[in-house]
């Protein structure tokens, strides 16, 4: 009697996003990607113009972009055709299982127009969006056209779930999925030396992310300003880049912050950076799931923040990372106890460690590719 080997077919798997650089739900897609099973997945990153960050993608990650160059013309060419809804017909092959629009707005109106009718569409949701949009009827009543194409909704926490089925009504399937963080990457990095000419000189805080008015860096620099004004030592460290530069740093010069206030830019590490900052702190006003939050757990830092979308889930009520009110008033007292109080500083780093092992990029991946075999064996 012959066996007979039955082969499992791969599950092709399509990820869209417009670009790769910068912030963070570009960053977790690649440590998604980069640990996903490519025995069992076919996996396809996609974006609209190409990027350099995907010379770093995994071996066996296939990567595209919609056109060869970014340039004016091909920048016009983008918004018409997605406009029209013909950017997915004129540039994305529709073989795939599972096609993912991986971020709001853009990704998703594209895979929405799809014509892949096998494949499995996923919107993903990366941050409240009741506060990321100034006109939310308008918002929804615009965007329902685009989910109304999709099988589901993915959100990266809990309060972006909430706060997206109440800006539809629960008009849509949704389900949380957190994002990958390569933890063990983080440590690794976090290992190598600060780039040349920068120093620690004294007690340091630390905040990253696009200079963007949902950063609310304004609100730091004031914190900073008054505290310093208090005789409370400190300098304050900001990385990344965006277009709220100008303003922050006109900020920083007409209040004689220069000496206190570092902003190198964008930096393709910023562990080593976090590693040295005796204090991480966020002054957002929205958030998805933050990334550098995350990340600072599982670097065991401690951490000050305002209470935005997925805080709770990931420093309970205050017991990984202290969290304040999203008001300028309660951010400057939390990050003025954490200034003050090395007591409860060294309480924070040692919970914040100890949550940080819940971060395993290998078992958020593993969550990640179960939901997708379960997605396609209903």
């Amino acid at each position: 009697m012959h066996s007979t080997i039955v082969l499992k077919q791969m599950i092709k798997v399509l990820f869209f996003i417009e670009t790769l650089e910068g912030g963070g739900a570009e960053k977790v897609l690649r440590d998604l990607v980069d640990h996903m099973d490519l025995t069992r997945f076919d996996v396809t990153v996609m974006t609209v113009w190409p990027s350099g960050a995907a010379r770093s993608l995994a071996p066996g990650v296939r990567y595209r972009s919609m056109y060869p160059s970014r340039s004016r013309f091909n920048s016009f060419r983008y918004r018409l055709e997605a406009a029209c809804g013909l950017a997915y017909r004129l540039h994305i092959r529709p073989n795939s299982d599972i096609e993912c629009a991986y971020l709001e707005m853009g990704s998703t109106k594209v895979i929405s127009a799809s014509t892949n009718k096998k494949a499995k569409k996923l919107a993903w949701v990366h941050c409240d969006l009741t506060r990321a949009v100034s006109d939310t009827k308008a918002f929804a009543e615009k965007t329902a056209l685009w989910y109304d194409k999709f099988d589901r909704v993915i959100c990266v926490s809990q309060t972006v779930k909430d706060r997206f089925d109440e800006l539809f009504c629960g008009r849509f399937d949704t389900d949380v999925i957190y994002n990958v963080i390569d933890d063990a990457a983080i440590r690794e990095k976090a290992k190598l030396p600060l780039p040349d000419g920068v120093r620690k000189k004294r007690f340091t805080v630390l905040s990253v992310g696009r200079f963007t008015a949902q950063k609310r860096f304004t609100r730091l620099l004031k914190a900073h300003k008054r505290l310093l004004d208090e005789g409370l030592e400190h300098d304050v460290w900001i990385l990344g880049e965006g277009p709220e530069r100008p303003m922050l740093e006109r900020f920083v010069t007409d209040n004689g912050l220069s000496d206190s206030v570092l902003m190198p830019g964008f930096v393709q590490n910023p562990y080593p950076f976090m590693r040295e900052a005796d204090l991480l702190a966020c002054s957002s006003i929205y958030e998805g799931y933050s990334t550098f939050m995350t990340e600072g757990v599982i670097l065991g830092k401690p951490i000050v923040t305002t209470d935005v979308s997925g805080m709770r889930e990931l420093l309970g009520a205050s017991e990984y990372g202290l969290i304040v009110g999203d008001d300028d008033e309660e951010f400057y007292c939390g990050l003025k106890r954490m200034l003050a109080d090395a007591g409860s500083r060294d309480k924070y780093a040692q919970s914040a460690s100890a949550r940080g092992m819940d971060f395993s990029a290998d078992k958020l991946t593993d969550a990640t590719e179960r939901f997708f075999e379960e997605l396609l064996n209903q």
